[in-house]
């Protein structure tokens, strides 16, 4: 199985950080979203000294944390955590160090999932149970295994439940990008996902995805807000994305706007996905593929519709998928940090 994210070891120029994810139950009842931003705004203030990089996720009554940084400094923050009362039971399950996998300082996401928080808890028992074990995954595994797991019956029985297509879609001009996914929902019967990431600053970002079974392998068709490429979450998820599909409308200001936000987001990434571009007319793909290529991305030239066409958008991008094989895992073989 092809891995889609290596353990990211330092490389020269890459200061090495470590690496921690805990998930801990949350003892607040009401006004989740307002502590949340409490949060953010203590954790920008405390996190920037020391440099860490962290991710805070909610969903079904439990905290999960993702914090990068200087070993010294991980290892207080965690200490800091055990003792804040708006959370107890902390568990592991992820340690690890490395090239730093988080691009900024502070990102946030909260799920709006009706899973109970008693099921959810035996889906961090079972990671907790993995790690204890030896088996690591990556820390973005780690996060949409527990914020967006991949639930089609279908899949169930797969050895490796992270094995899926994951392939992100945006669009230049307008909507399209969450129409296609709308589309392909109504096309295969199964609902749409939907989710809402933070920044640094406000809850702006919004996204929504499909899961479908494509031949015999599950596939994930995640729809982003041209401005939520910017997030930090979300460009932490970039490199587990073999694919992003750019939708392209011919008018230039628009796509070259788009193509400076995907430049942006890969910026410092070590895997960056292969952009699928659908233009109208082959100028634009031209002009793309010099924007990709100055910034060393790969792009290609997926096909030629409008970016509404949904059913040529999708026959462009089975093919790709039917050429990509199996699909990824995102499974490591990595050392933990020193106790």
């Amino acid at each position: 199985m092809v891995n889609s994210t290596a353990p990211y070891v330092a490389s020269p120029g890459h200061v090495e950080v470590e690496r921690v994810v805990t998930a801990s139950i949350c003892h607040m009842k009401e006004g989740i979203y307002a502590q949340m931003e409490n949060i953010r705004a203590d954790s920008l203030r405390l996190n920037a000294v020391h440099g860490i990089h962290a991710v805070l996720l909610y969903q079904s009554g439990w905290f999960l944390h993702w914090a990068e940084g200087p070993a010294p400094a991980v290892r207080g923050l965690l200490q800091r955590l055990a003792q804040d009362l708006r959370h107890h039971s902390p568990h592991t399950l992820h340690s690890s160090h490395g090239r730093r996998i988080l691009p900024t300082p502070w990102s946030m996401m909260m799920s709006q999932a009706t899973e109970s928080a008693v099921h959810y808890g035996r889906r961090v028992m079972a990671l907790r149970e993995q790690f204890e074990k030896g088996v690591q995954y990556a820390p973005s595994s780690v996060l949409r295994r527990l914020s967006s797991p991949m639930q089609l019956p279908q899949a169930q029985g797969l050895a490796d439940p992270e094995a899926f297509h994951r392939v992100g879609i945006c669009a230049a001009g307008g909507n399209e990008a969450f129409a296609m996914v709308a589309w392909l929902a109504q096309r295969r019967g199964v609902a749409v996902a939907r989710r809402r990431f933070a920044g640094e600053q406000d809850m702006d970002g919004s996204s929504e995805y499909v899961d479908f079974m494509e031949g015999s392998h599950p596939c994930r068709i995640i729809a982003v807000a041209r401005n939520g490429l910017a997030h930090g979450l979300r460009r932490a998820f970039l490199p587990d994305w073999p694919h992003f599909v750019m939708l392209l409308c011919g008018t230039p200001r628009f796509d070259d706007a788009l193509m400076a936000r995907m430049v942006a987001a890969c910026e410092g990434l070590p895997v960056t996905p292969t952009l699928l571009g659908i233009a109208p007319d082959a100028a634009t793909h031209q002009r793309m593929q010099a924007a990709a290529q100055a910034a060393r991305i790969d792009y290609l030239a997926a096909g030629t519709a409008r970016p509404d066409d949904c059913e040529a958008i999708w026959q462009a991008v089975q093919a790709q998928l039917q050429r990509a094989g199996e699909p990824p895992s995102s499974a490591w073989d990595v050392p933990r940090m020193a106790a």
